[in-house]
């Protein structure tokens, strides 16, 4: 079985125990939170089982309710929307990318279960593969997102010469990064060192490392865009 959590009105993170599992959080309080637009480097299963989430992906507003478990694969820009009212009860599972498809899946899971407590491993693994059945056939010519965000993340180059190496001005490039990737090169480069700083909390470094580590000015400074973007601080996720 999973870890039991407390449930509380607030984003609780905690590690996983399976190697098929990166990390899992659960959430219970009367809707859900708004948070930034952002995106992990696996891939985030998000198993709703009473009250909905909303999320706003690509320009259109992808809703999911109870009984059903969406897939938003590594990489995929998402924003969390507030939904107020009713009680929302949600497992967010993330999962190696290799474990799941790589374009948004949202399946109905159906009511099988009565609380996150009685969620396993084992059923966790079961949605990534349903998603990985459903996985469709990529169109010739499309652009592949995940060189894009390598180029961006790997490299120390500004943005121009990366620019450059994809045969495009920077403006050019910016456009293209916009509409793939759904924000601006340093933008998307910011989040890719938020993605970092949590890594580095996962492995246990100090808050101040983290910061340093990940390039941002100072604790204060990672601590303000971590909380608006994941929804709890560095410190409650380091001691989770």
């Amino acid at each position: 079985m999973i870890t039991r959590f407390a449930m509380t009105n607030a984003w609780n993170y905690r590690r996983a125990t399976n190697d098929d599992i990166v990390e899992l959080a659960s959430w219970r309080g009367a809707g859900s939170l708004a948070l930034r637009p952002h995106f992990h480097d696996e891939s985030q299963i998000v198993l709703v089982l009473s009250g909905s989430r909303a999320f706003r992906i690509d320009g259109a507003t992808v809703t999911v309710p109870a009984g059903h478990a969406a897939l938003i694969p590594a990489g995929m820009l998402h924003t969390p929307m507030a939904t107020p009212g009713a009680e929302t009860v949600c497992l967010n599972a993330y999962v190696p990318a290799s474990r799941a498809c790589s374009s948004l899946r949202i399946i109905n899971v159906g009511d099988r279960w009565r609380s996150i407590d009685e969620i396993s491993p084992k059923h966790i693994g079961e949605i990534a593969n349903d998603t990985l059945s459903r996985e469709p056939s990529r169109p010739a010519g499309c652009i592949d997102r995940a060189k894009l965000g390598t180029a961006l993340t790997e490299s120390v180059e500004p943005i121009g010469e990366i620019a450059a190496s994809f045969g495009r001005s920077r403006e050019g490039f910016s456009r293209m990064v916009r509409r793939e990737l759904g924000v601006a090169p340093h933008t998307f480069r910011l989040l890719a060192r938020l993605n970092l700083a949590r890594q580095l909390l996962r492995a246990g470094e100090p808050i101040a490392a983290v910061a340093a580590d990940a390039g941002f000015s100072d604790q204060s400074h990672l601590t303000r865009l971590f909380r608006h973007t994941f929804g709890t601080t560095p410190g409650v996720y380091w001691r989770d």
